[in-house]
């Protein structure tokens, strides 16, 4: 998001072209799509203590993180497999999103739009790594690389049909979800996060008499 926000600013700052100039913002239409339809829900979600990182070129920007940690919370929770949680947490998920950029490239692009009025159009990319780990009965599973793309496309120039434009914040939004929804089902698909709770060890102690 920083590219594309930095390269809108220049073309508005040196020419005041709000009105002539309109980002359209959309979501990499090459990525396979996810729904939460793809997961198996568990019939005790894992409670799960959910820690979040988020970062521009691999470097950690804490303004962000609770834009982030609200959002992975919502869609956590909306799976029907993992429930964030403080207290009586069986362990932890980990989620780190690193937002990849070249602000030399944007800017560029941003100014040769300015400077035709729009009439040149440009699209400028940012891309997103994520890398989410988790932690419950001794055990961990890790995804890394899960990757989405959000692509702003400035001043004249043509969009790849059918993509629906979205204001940047929702795309983000929306490429945090299909990030999450493909991890945790790749996680179910290899059988290393099963869709049922494990078995308690304590079970004997309950049906046994004392």
């Amino acid at each position: 998001m920083e590219r594309i926000q930095t390269a809108i600013a220049t073309i508005l700052l040196c020419f005041g072209l709000a009105a002539c100039i309109s980002p359209k913002s959309f979501v990499d239409p090459s990525v396979p799509k996810a729904s939460y339809e793809d997961l198996k829900k568990r019939s005790d979600p894992l409670k799960l203590k959910l820690s979040v990182e988020f970062q521009r070129n691999g470097e950690h920007f804490p303004k962000a993180d609770s834009t982030l940690k609200d959002n992975t919370e919502r869609i956590l929770r909306g799976t029907g497999v993992i429930t964030p949680a403080d207290d009586q947490a069986v362990g932890e998920v980990n989620v780190i999103v690193n937002n990849i950029s070249d602000r030399g490239s944007a800017v560029s692009k941003g100014l040769g739009t300015g400077l035709t009025f729009g009439l040149v159009g440009s699209t400028v990319m940012d891309a997103y790594e994520m890398t989410i780990s988790i932690t419950a009965n001794g055990k961990t599973v890790a995804r890394t690389a899960v990757k989405h793309a959000l692509y702003t496309a400035i001043g004249n120039t043509s969009l790849p049909p059918g993509v629906e434009v979205v204001p940047a914040n929702v795309g983000f939004v929306r490429i945090l979800e299909n990030m999450l929804l493909r991890a945790l089902a790749d996680m179910q698909t290899s059988g290393e996060l099963t869709s049922s709770p494990a078995p308690d060890p304590r079970w004997w102690q309950r049906v046994m008499p004392g």
